[in-house]
């Protein structure tokens, strides 16, 4: 976990799913830098587990089993944040569905809709929710989290469900920033790349076996689009993600940040 620094000391950021890779992370990082923070995932356990290797000093966090596409769980959690810590000063949306893989000629449309239920209408959703009371607080920070994949198709990697849905709420997260900019909350995405984590791992190892081919095999042609010659990690997405939600970011507003190492499409 990264030393605590302060950054977000005492605010409040609610975190939509906290699964294994980014979503951890990112709650990890809130809270190393001083954030209460509210956690929301669907699997129950996994959240348990979350709980428990969590390092806290007091209050907190709070965590419930909850699915974006619910409206009530969504009041669920903005009110876990109201009921626990009386206010809100940061929400990230981590939880998206990245499936079904494929283009539209091989795709069924109803795979497409599900994805934007959760991606774009669960995301907007809990955004209009937890509006009040980041307004009620004085404002607060909103940080999307995109994905390279809706600024183009992705080489080797056919995403177009995904793809449409992320840059739908990119798209989304300008107009949400110039809306609620006057109550003085920001709306910004962070798009990482080819990240490495459990994800990726995962990933090239069931491509490795389905192929003959070495992890590594596949992954330096990647590699060696990439300018900075490394893969971007959880860590540095969740890095940017605080920096974000911090004030260290108060006059930043309707900006996409892509943290991917310099990726060359």
């Amino acid at each position: 976990m990264t030393q605590r620094n302060g950054a977000l000391q005492d605010k409040v950021v609610l975190v939509s799913g906290v699964g294994p890779g980014l979503g951890r992370e990112v709650a990890r990082h809130a809270v190393a830098a001083g954030a209460r923070v509210v956690l929301g995932d669907l699997d129950g356990d996994r959240l348990q587990s979350m709980l428990g290797e969590m390092e806290t000093d007091e209050a907190g966090p709070i965590a419930l089993e909850a699915d974006i596409r619910s409206f009530s769980a969504c009041q669920k959690m903005v009110s876990a944040a109201r009921s626990a810590f009386g206010r809100l000063d940061g929400l990230v949306h981590v939880a998206a569905l990245d499936t079904p893989i494929g283009g539209l000629l091989d795709g069924d449309l109803d795979d497409w809709s599900a994805v934007a239920d959760v991606n774009v209408k669960g995301t907007l959703q809990l955004t209009k929710l937890a509006v009040p009371l980041l307004q009620e607080s004085g404002g607060g920070s909103i940080v999307m989290v995109g994905s390279i994949a809706a600024a183009g198709p992705v080489e080797g990697v056919v995403q177009l469900a995904y793809g449409m849905s992320k840059a739908a709420l990119a798209l989304g997260a300008y107009y949400l920033a110039r809306e609620l900019g006057p109550l003085g909350i920001r709306v910004n995405t962070v798009a990482p790349g080819w990240k490495w984590g459990p994800t990726l791992e995962d990933g090239m190892a069931r491509m490795a076996s389905d192929t003959g081919l070495t992890v590594e095999a596949l992954l330096a042609p990647v590699r060696d689009r990439i300018s900075l010659r490394r893969f971007a990690t959880d860590s540095d997405v969740a890095n940017s993600i605080s920096f974000l939600l911090s004030d260290a970011a108060e006059a930043i507003t309707g900006q996409t940040v892509y943290v991917d190492g310099g990726i060359c499409h």
